[in-house]
């Protein structure tokens, strides 16, 4: 696109010698630079070697073998805003249809030579920087959306890992801003004697100033998470330490809701405070259970300067074997049919979707993918506007299955090869063959470097971590991986084929030579599904490992 700040060249295209001579005075006393060429093919080569030299185009219509709007077709090809005036002895009464093709671009005017050049350049001027101020502003534009751009990744960077799967305990996530920055937050620290610190958060208001109280607050809790003792962190105490923040630092811009919890993951117990948020929900056996019958709780934190929480303001709640704890903020329950916001997905619906879709996770150890299935869920009832920032923050005890292999994994190269070996013994430990934990150690690399590879940028790599499922399902290894990169392709929508599937899926693997190999030889078969943000891969790798050779040789 031309920059019209560098330049004031207009470039002047005629077959009329006079005309051309007469043009380039005016131009010339008006201050600009003017270029004439009489031949469409001359102006063609000069706009090829710089088309940012010239700020417009003056053209004739009608010049020998090629006319004015091939011409322009032409330079739409690369510079879709270049001013272009048609100047033409042509008569628009004649019939020839031609000012309904110069006023067809929105960038081109018509002036007929009879109007004289004073005329013409006096239009040009106020073209010209008409088109200046619209270029000041889209340079604005995408000043404001880098900026944008940053902001959101800084605010990324303090949060924790989207995800844990460890002994004892889980936890996942879903931060998802209305627009590219937010006012939701949460933290997830480890208190120390099998004790985990979860935090949601939802700062009041919206744009700027709700993000910059929300990366404050957030640098404060990673404050409160590392230092203290045992009493420190407990949830009244970390609502009064919020509340004194709050009143010291952003009483005159806002407050915030929040659920505070304390998970001991030994005794299966939570310790938690609402300030004004939606409470706790937990699910067991695909019901919810009431947390807070008592209906305990605060007020909002920072929006009242006396607000003191105590120990009667913390609910206690002793959990089943199969609990899943759902914290977020009120983005979700405002998700709405229409933008403005006035049809709500109905709060029985919402319970009984995240009912189904937490006993569904249990059941398939699938809890890494909940909060993502659960706004997938919505937007496929047709509930996808969203009026707010969406923050669901799911947690519970994690009670191992000996016929499961389970983790989550950083997306590192060291990381990575941890997690591959651990799973290859995990394999070895439960009677597999030394065959197939070498396959599944060979998948979970090739899959996960793909993903540290291609699946971020350089900012966000370090902070992303992806989930791995691993069971024994008939003749196969089912392999499951979530991760956060990058979409890759839907085997039956992108392909139509599982030749062209595995094709697809070999040519993103090819930095390491392998993914060929693994695709066509190591796997029966590859699905691919997509929640939000969030990819779920799974592969299927047969025990016997002449099948998938057999299968490979078929897809051949």
């Amino acid at each position: 696109m031309t920059d019209l700040r560098k330049t004031t060249s207009v470039l002047v295209v005629d077959d009329e010698k006079l005309i051309r001579l007469t043009l380039c005075a005016k131009l010339k006393k008006a201050g600009y630079d003017p270029v004439a060429v009489e031949s469409v093919e001359e102006a063609v080569t000069l706009l090829k070697k710089s088309s940012t030299a010239f700020c417009s185009i003056i053209s004739d219509i009608m010049m020998g073998d090629m006319d004015g709007f091939v011409f322009r077709d032409i330079v739409r090809g690369f510079d879709n805003s270049m001013p272009f005036f048609f100047m033409t002895a042509l008569d628009p009464e004649e019939g020839s249809g031609f000012l309904k093709r110069i006023i067809s671009d929105p960038m081109s005017y018509y002036l007929p030579k009879s109007a004289g050049t004073d005329v013409l350049i006096e239009r040009m001027k106020r073209v010209v920087a008409s088109r200046r101020i619209g270029q000041f502003i889209e340079r604005q534009v995408a000043e404001t959306r880098q900026s944008l751009a940053l902001a959101a990744h800084i605010q990324h960077s303090l949060l924790p890992p989207r995800a844990a799967i460890e002994d004892g305990f889980f936890y996942t996530s879903r931060w998802l801003p209305k627009e590219t920055i937010s006012g939701d937050l949460f933290e997830a620290a480890p208190c120390g004697d099998g004790r985990e610190l979860f935090i949601v958060g939802d700062i009041q208001g919206h744009g700027t100033s709700a993000a910059l109280a929300m990366t404050a607050v957030q640098s404060f809790l990673k404050n409160i998470s590392r230092g203290g003792g045992q009493q420190d962190l407990e949830p009244q105490h970390i609502a009064n330490l919020l509340q004194r923040f709050f009143r010291a630092n952003l009483a005159e811009v806002s407050y915030m809701t929040a659920v505070i919890c304390i998970y001991d993951w030994k005794k299966n117990e939570v310790s938690w405070i609402t300030c004004g948020a939606p409470g706790l929900e937990v699910v067991s056996g695909g019901k919810y259970i009431e947390a807070n019958p008592w209906k305990l709780g605060g007020l909002p934190i920072g929006l009242m300067p006396d607000t003191v929480y105590g120990p009667d303001d913390v609910v206690q709640t002793k959990l089943p074997e199969d609990a899943v704890c759902i914290v977020y903020t009120d983005g979700i329950t405002d998700l709405s049919r229409d933008a403005e916001g006035l049809e709500k997905i109905p709060p029985q619906l919402l319970r009984r979707l995240r009912a189904e879709l937490a006993a569904e996770a249990v059941d398939n150890c699938s809890r890494f993918a909940i909060p993502h299935k659960t706004v997938n869920a919505c937007e496929a009832m047709g509930y996808g506007k969203y009026q707010d920032d969406i923050t669901e923050f799911v947690f519970g005890p994690n009670r191992r299955n000996p016929e499961i292999f389970e983790t989550s994994v950083c997306i590192s190269p060291a990381a990575i090869d941890a997690a591959a070996r651990e799973a290859a013994a995990w394999c070895s430990a439960h009677g597999w063959s030394e065959d197939i934990a070498g396959r599944i150690q060979l998948v979970i690399e090739e899959k996960l470097m793909n993903v540290h590879d291609h699946g971020f940028d350089d900012r966000d790599r370090m902070r992303e971590v992806a989930g791995l499922r691993l069971r024994r399902r008939g003749a196969d290894a089912t392999l499951t991986v979530w991760d956060a990169g990058t979409p890759e392709p839907s085997l039956e929508v992108a392909a139509g084929s599982a030749e062209t599937a595995f094709e697809l899926a070999n040519r993103a693997m090819n930095n390491h030579g392998r993914g060929r190999l693994m695709l066509r030889e190591i796997c029966r078969g590859v699905e691919r599904k997509r929640f939000g943000n969030l990819n779920e891969t799974v592969y299927h790798v047969p025990f016997d490992a002449s099948a998938a050779a057999e299968g490979a040789g078929e897809r051949k």
